[in-house]
């Protein structure tokens, strides 16, 4: 018999050995490792390391430190939200805190959580869906229309959008009052919508722009007006920049606070999530632990709602970049 066939108790050979009981087709194990077994995760990564430049490594380098840069704040503020009363600021520094409380969680709860949730959540929704109601016709009409003052409006609509509302406060505060819109959501939700449809005029028109003239043409052929060719037509290939409009208005309005603070005052019912945070600063000290727990449930949305529109997110500015290029 040759070596082939493997003889009893050779573990070399019964390795190689088929369930048959035939002969194998490569010979001993150690013959059939050397033939499958391929470079290993570890080998590759230091094939990638050789290949490095020093370039490359001031590259990674720079991309660290930009991530760290925004990414420690936010793991600080939640390790300051679970740490114990006392062990806030204590030396040396641990960003693991040694015991989990919850008490700070429970006290923002107990302060009127709930409600700053449900204001800004109201404010939020209807101002966002006005925003958009009334920039995707706007945006529209700049796209397609060719009427007199068009380039002068545009221009108009690019200068307001420039213009700091810190700086116009006062007057605002003045119609506000005069209209009766002083503590009141309707009047917070109309300033929102006011200040921040020119940039969401502008950068739909330029989703607009990408989209063929001929699907309008086509879509008046068969019967539609304009309303109708906007609607049933091209809403759907503008879809990527809504989403943009929204996330970006919506980040935005809910963390929103000095306008807040000025149309709302001290009606302390109608209050927003930002104004909430502010409440746990007084004038002989900060709770930094209340601070960094209401910051953090005030974060949940805003992560929520960018994970549900990030496809559409992500597409609307590769599609925006690529028509500005």
């Amino acid at each position: 018999m040759s070596d082939d066939t493997g003889r009893p108790g050779d573990p070399d050979a019964a390795a190689t050995r088929r369930p048959d009981g035939g002969a194998t087709d490569v010979g001993t194990a150690t013959g059939r490792e050397s033939v499958t077994a391929g470079p290993t995760v570890l080998d590759r990564v230091r094939a990638e390391l050789a290949d490095l430049t020093v370039l490359d490594l001031g590259v990674y380098a720079i991309y660290a430190t930009a991530i760290a840069f925004f990414v420690f704040p936010v793991l600080w503020v939640v390790s300051a939200s679970l740490r114990p009363a006392g062990e806030l600021f204590r030396y040396p520094f641990r960003l693991l805190p040694a015991e989990v409380s919850l008490s700070a969680y429970r006290q923002v709860f107990r302060a009127g959580m709930v409600s700053w949730l449900f204001n800004s959540t109201l404010v939020t929704i209807f101002g966002v869906s006005s925003i958009v109601a009334v920039s995707v016709p706007a945006a529209y009409a700049f796209s397609r229309f060719e009427f007199t003052g068009r380039r002068g409006l545009l221009g108009i609509v690019l200068l307001f959008q420039m213009i700091s509302p810190v700086i116009i406060i006062v007057p605002l505060y003045t119609v506000m009052s005069s209209l009766g819109l002083l503590r009141t959501r309707a009047g917070l939700i109309l300033l929102y919508v006011g200040i921040q449809t020119p940039f969401s005029i502008w950068l739909l028109k330029g989703y607009f722009d990408t989209i063929p003239k001929e699907l309008d043409y086509a879509a008046r052929i068969d019967g539609c007006n304009r309303l109708q060719t906007l609607r049933h037509v091209l809403l759907r290939p503008v879809a990527p920049g809504i989403a943009v409009v929204a996330i970006f208005n919506t980040v935005l309005t809910w963390s929103e606070f000095v306008l807040a603070f000025t149309v709302l005052g001290s009606e302390s019912r109608l209050h927003t999530i930002s104004i909430g945070v502010y409440k746990f600063q007084g004038q002989y000290g900060n709770d930094w632990r209340a601070i960094a727990a209401a910051s953090v449930i005030g974060m949940l949305p805003l992560v929520i709602v960018f994970l549900a529109l990030q496809r559409y997110f992500v597409k609307g500015l590769v599609e925006g970049s690529l028509k500005g290029q």
